[in-house]
């Protein structure tokens, strides 16, 4: 008779250390499973965001052209006029050319199509109030009212949006029939949430800048058009445009729901060591302002220069910068990241040097500066940008603009602090990292990738 033992029997369970294996097993498959599924979520991410992008940026280089398309005869004249009443603050004797706009010097002509620019493409509230309290001759836009003293806000905006947007508002909560003075009275209680909103973002980096968005919407669904083809706001889905900060103002967003940043002239992103700030020394023939002809990153001359280092940031979020100069035959290249495009030949510095308005006592710097239009004799092109999915975007907010401090966050500056009087420096290894997932309608890629 054959007996059986007990080992010879079939298992019935598993051990506790086959169970322990099976559930490790199963766990790294899992974690293995949720990165890889976070990675396809953050692609379709930027996938969606540069989409978006791409989709702003060919409407907005439409108006742009339709712009400089129309910029010459009448219209040109109007905007010199409009130009000559933002000069006349600084002296009455440009006044010629408020009768003579046909005559004004290739100087003014420059400056009025860049003042016309800014005005037409803000990013900033301030700059659609262009007269400075005054009434400036020019296109209608100009010289209607620039402010209302009751609301708070640039009267093109008040009229365009602003009261459209109350009016909506007050009819989807049931009021079929809302009267102006309710109507108002929601606008300057959006304005105030508005306003709010804007100082808080300068100072928390978990609150996102609105302003520029809201003002790229507004110009490209509501402004004037120049003869190109209207853009309506039917055209954007939900994921691309909403109201994040609840102001009554609609911006455009990125696939993570948070608002684009636009910088209509980022000069300090390409040359974020420029002289801070940006005031030409008439005592002195090459002063630091100059451009250095013989560019050698060598800095104790004091001429400016674009830096190896200064390439590699800006390259971050523009790709296909201009490469260093270098020399041909003994002679030095110029450095195309130091002319500005709109100015190939810096006519508009020469004038900020002019030495008849020297000898005048006339201070051109009052209106051509930083703060109002960009570094002189500096490259740049318009820039939309995505914070990315850590939603930190490493420059500072278009509207963070305070010269006295030397923040040209207008001129897409890098985040950080600035002390005037103790120099410039570029950006810590801290704000580089913010850069690296941005997404931008000049690399459109993560991470600058190329």
């Amino acid at each position: 008779m054959i007996t059986s033992h007990p080992h010879n029997q079939n298992r019935s369970a598993f051990t506790l250390i086959e169970l322990l294996m099976v559930v490790t097993i199963i766990g790294f498959i899992m974690t293995i499973s949720v990165v890889v599924m976070s990675g396809i979520t953050v692609q379709a991410e930027e996938e969606a965001t540069k989409t978006t992008i791409l989709k702003v940026t060919r409407l907005l280089e439409q108006r742009i052209e339709a712009f400089d398309r129309a910029f010459k005869g009448n219209r040109r004249d109007q905007y010199v006029k409009g130009t000559v009443g933002l000069l006349r603050a600084i002296d009455g004797r440009f006044d010629y050319y408020d009768t003579h706009p046909d005559e004004a010097p290739p100087a003014i002509l420059l400056l009025a199509r860049k003042a016309g620019f800014r005005f037409e493409f803000p990013q900033r509230i301030a700059e659609l109030n262009v007269g400075g309290g005054a009434t400036p001759s020019g296109p209608p836009e100009l010289t209607a009212a620039v402010t209302d003293s009751t609301y708070g806000l640039p009267f093109v905006l008040y009229r365009k949006s602003a009261y459209p947007i109350a009016t909506q508002q007050l009819i989807d909560e049931g009021n079929s029939n809302p009267t102006r003075p309710d109507v108002n009275t929601r606008v300057s209680s959006n304005w105030a949430v508005h306003l709010a909103h804007e100082l808080a973002a300068q100072t928390s980096e978990d609150v996102h800048g609105t302003e520029s968005s809201e003002l790229l919407y507004f110009t490209l669904t509501q402004s004037g058009t120049f003869g190109s083809s209207p853009v309506d706001a039917d055209q954007f889905t939900p994921s691309e445009v909403a109201d994040t900060d609840l102001d009554g103002f609609p911006e455009f967003i990125d696939a993570w729901g948070h608002p684009l940043r636009f910088y209509r002239w980022p000069t300090r992103l390409f040359d974020p060591t420029a002289p801070n700030p940006f005031a030409p020394d008439f005592d002195i023939v090459n002063d630091n302002t100059e451009v250095d002809p013989t560019p050698d990153g060598d800095e104790s001359d004091k001429l400016r220069e674009i830096l190896v280092s200064e390439r590699e940031y800006a390259g971050l979020l523009v790709r296909g910068l201009p490469p260093s100069p270098f020399a041909i035959g003994g002679a030095t290249q110029r450095d195309l990241m130091l002319v500005d495009p709109d100015d190939p030949v810096g006519i508009l510095y020469t004038f900020i040097e002019d030495p008849k308005y020297k000898d005048m006592g006339i201070d051109l710097t009052r209106e051509f500066n930083e703060a109002k239009y960009h570094t002189p004799d500096t490259y740049h092109a318009p820039l939309i940008v995505s914070a990315g999915p850590d939603e930190l975007l490493g420059l500072r907010e278009p509207t963070e603009t305070d010269p006295s401090k030397g923040i040209f966050g207008n001129l897409a500056q890098y985040a950080g602090t600035f002390t005037p009087g103790f120099g410039i420096t570029l950006p810590s290894d801290e704000i580089v990292e913010q850069l690296f997932d941005n997404v931008t309608n000049r690399n459109r890629r993560a991470g600058g990738r190329r």
